[in-house]
């Protein structure tokens, strides 16, 4: 059956771990060229090398930095000619807590990475793609867009704002001939919980990263004159444990 992914340019942040690894994997083996972009340079060259392949680009950036998001177009221009797909992948948790409990620096924190950074690589990338007349973003966000639990309400806040985001955003790129779409994803057993220092025991049972990234794919692989406005994709031990989304 044909893809719509072959030979397509996909830049994924976050891309060292978690779903940003995982779907770069399943597209490099579907003929795409894939660039990721990380923070730490370390993780990023090993996951280099796991994906081992001539398609690849890696390329360190922290996405809250302008000059990053810069010299990453700057850098995927200059291998492969043009970005056709961007993935904004990458976010953190920062800090789990109360809403009392917060700093302001804490609040900033959350905001810049998991909305800021996305609004300034959106505005970055969407030139070049403007200039050819098509691209598509994907913003992966979060299960807590839509749905509350506690100490979750300023992550919560920037997920829900990159939902409305996007979809203004795809209006903005559908008048030149882009799109832009939400994946939104609920709990999986990616290094979350530890990077915000959080239990993750409960997660035994849930999704992997590659279980949810085959629907994050799929977001790319469709005609260039359909878009997938939004996806939510949950476990169905977390529909049965924690909510009930329908």
């Amino acid at each position: 059956m044909k893809n719509y992914v072959q030979g397509k340019v996909v830049v994924i942040t976050g891309g060292s771990s978690g779903f940003g690894l995982s779907t770069a994997g399943m597209l490099l083996e579907m003929g795409a060229q894939v660039v990721i972009t990380g923070r730490s340079d370390e993780r990023l060259q090993s996951a280099a090398r796991e994906l081992n392949s001539a398609n690849l680009l890696a390329v360190q950036a922290d996405a809250v930095k302008t000059a990053d998001w810069q010299k990453l177009v700057r850098e995927t221009v200059g291998r492969f000619g043009r970005i056709d797909v961007l993935v904004n992948n990458h976010g953190a948790g920062v800090n789990i807590t109360d809403v009392e409990s917060f700093s302001d620096e804490d609040i900033d924190t959350v905001l810049n990475i998991n909305l800021a950074s996305v609004i300034r690589g959106c505005r970055e990338v969407t030139p070049t793609m403007k200039a050819r007349g098509q691209g598509h973003i994907i913003n992966v966000s979060s299960g807590c867009a839509y749905h509350s639990w506690p100490k979750w309400a300023v992550y919560t806040a920037a997920k829900a704002g990159m939902v409305a985001f996007t979809r203004s955003l795809h209006l903005e790129m559908a008048a030149w001939g882009g799109k832009a779409t939400s994946f939104i994803p609920g709990a999986a057993r990616t290094n979350f919980c530890g990077a915000a220092n959080i239990d993750d025991s409960w997660l035994d049972g849930y999704p992997s990263a590659e279980d949810f990234s085959r629907t994050l794919v799929h977001c790319i692989d469709v005609p260039d004159g359909t878009v997938i406005e939004e996806v939510n994709v949950w476990g169905t031990k977390q529909v049965k444990e924690m909510l009930v989304p329908y």
